[in-house]
């Protein structure tokens, strides 16, 4: 029994997430073990409680961790099936800001994102939040008719199901990164149409702010479905980036610890795509950073080039497409949110700000 064949033959073990939209199951990572290393984390004395996810054996990288709080060995004979019950996967800590993410393996560390803009004797993006600085998280989302009928399954704003849709999905991955470093959440909507009449900036909820965990952002963003919103157009983004940019001004004015973060959800390309460029070199000596997320079909070549131009102003905004990163939803958070340090580190470079004691 303790041969090969036993318990000491080799495990691998694979962390899958149903993937509710689709259906199909995304894979997480592996870990590799055997039964017998499994049985003794249930000893008293045993100095082993848990296990090392990684991405993949060969990359050794770690995405999480998982315990076994208590296991029955069914059969070692035929199927050599194994339950593992109350199974958790535990990742970083949430810490105790009031928009902080509920357990999520996708959970993107931005403290931990390296990069050019400092060396071991100037200021990271970590010293600031440890010394007061929150961010002011925003997001603008897309309710334009090029999404589709969301009472159709599988439209990007599928309300006929009870799986998430891709804007769910979004909201969630990024939303419960950046929720570590900020109390609360503005929700906007643009692109849609209200007695006749087309919006290009307008809340959802009763009140533009949502408190508490991401589940807050998801279902003011869920209620406004219940309205008599109508989806129509066009694609605008200035409005949004303004209001953004106003927000922020008053918060650098007040001398507020405060830089702020605009996520626009999109499937498409501003049919103004001089005013978006404009304003976002005007904005940028306010401290804003503009995350754009594609979602959908469309050619994003026109976005991939406005964020990735360089000139004399700081570089506020980035892009990432979501469809590159579907199957693998923890590398839409780092892809997204992996320029911001680096701008948030410019903003401060740029008026002198260094991180003090509160």
């Amino acid at each position: 029994m303790d041969s090969l064949y036993g318990k000491d033959r080799p495990l691998r073990l694979c962390v899958l997430l149903h993937k509710r939209k689709r259906g199909g199951n995304i894979r997480i990572g592996e870990c590799e073990t055997t039964l017998r290393m499994i049985l003794n984390t249930q000893r008293s004395e045993s100095p082993v409680n848990g296990f090392s996810i990684f991405k993949s054996i060969e990359s050794q990288e770690i995405v999480g961790r998982f315990e076994v709080p208590m296991i029955q060995v069914i059969d070692l004979k035929l199927e050599e099936e194994v339950m593992i019950e109350n199974f958790q996967l535990n990742c970083a800590e949430d810490n105790d800001s009031a928009l902080s993410s509920r357990t999520n393996p996708f959970a993107f560390d931005i403290s931990a994102t390296p990069t050019d803009a400092t060396s071991p004797a100037e200021s990271s993006f970590s010293d600031y939040i440890d010394n007061g600085w929150l961010l002011d998280f925003m997001i603008a989302i897309d309710f334009t008719s090029s999404n589709g009928d969301p009472r159709v399954p599988g439209s990007l704003h599928d309300q006929a199901t009870e799986s998430l849709n891709d804007y769910e999905e979004c909201i969630e991955g990024i939303g419960c990164a950046l929720g570590r470093y900020s109390e609360s959440c503005t929700i906007w909507g643009f692109g849609a149409k209200f007695d006749g009449v087309t919006r290009h900036l307008f809340q959802l909820g009763r009140t533009t702010t949502c408190h508490g965990s991401v589940d807050s952002i998801l279902q003011a963003y869920r209620g406004i479905f219940q309205s008599d919103l109508i989806m129509s157009g066009p694609t605008l983004f200035d409005q949004v980036i303004q209001a953004a940019a106003v927000r922020a001004n008053k918060s650098k004015l007040r001398g507020a610890l405060r830089y702020s973060v605009l996520l626009i959800l999109t499937d498409g390309i501003s049919q103004d795509f001089e005013e978006t460029r404009r304003k976002l070199n005007v904005y940028s000596s306010v401290p804003l950073s503009v995350i754009f997320v594609g979602l959908g079909r469309s050619d994003f070549c026109a976005m991939h080039k406005l964020t990735s131009e360089v000139g004399p102003n700081r570089t506020i905004s980035s892009f990432v497409e979501y469809r590159e990163h579907q199957h693998d939803p923890r590398s839409l958070g780092t892809a997204a949110l992996q320029s911001l340090p680096l701008q948030f580190l410019e903003y401060m470079a740029r008026n002198n700000i260094q991180p003090r004691s509160v």
